[in-house]
């Protein structure tokens, strides 16, 4: 079995985040679940999700280069699920109760990583 062929089996996650500080501790606490891909803007995030085989995205609602739903709707079109995160109450009020999992800014790592694992498990049950 070649190399890339065992990597393809670790999900890859995409985290679309323009704190660059949060975006490495993120990826660096769930390194060993998933293969992480970081973006800082929209652009990134859509080009991204677009080249890669992603799993999850994990998608900060506030960007710079654009709507975070650009992101949300390129990856509904691909059927990979999306956990929102902010900071932000206002937003916080738009996406409460609606049909994607979110986390709210400040959070605590092992929060993110139960989200996430819930999210993961959902999508291997729907295949």
């Amino acid at each position: 079995m070649q190399e890339s062929t065992r990597r393809a089996r670790t999900p890859q996650l995409l985290i679309v985040e323009d704190q660059d500080l949060l975006s490495e501790l993120i990826a660096e606490e769930l390194s060993n679940s998933f293969e992480v891909l970081r973006a800082a803007t929209v652009e990134e995030g859509v080009e991204l999700l677009l080249a890669a085989a992603v799993d999850a995205v994990l998608l900060d609602c506030v960007l710079p280069g654009g709507t975070m739903w650009q992101i949300v709707l390129e990856a509904d079109r691909q059927n990979v699920p999306v956990v929102l995160m902010t900071g932000d109450a206002e937003q916080m009020k738009d996406i409460a109760g609606g049909p994607r999992p979110y986390i709210l800014k400040p959070f605590a790592l092992h929060d993110l990583r139960a989200v996430l694992e819930s999210v993961m498990r959902q999508r291997e049950g729907s295949r």
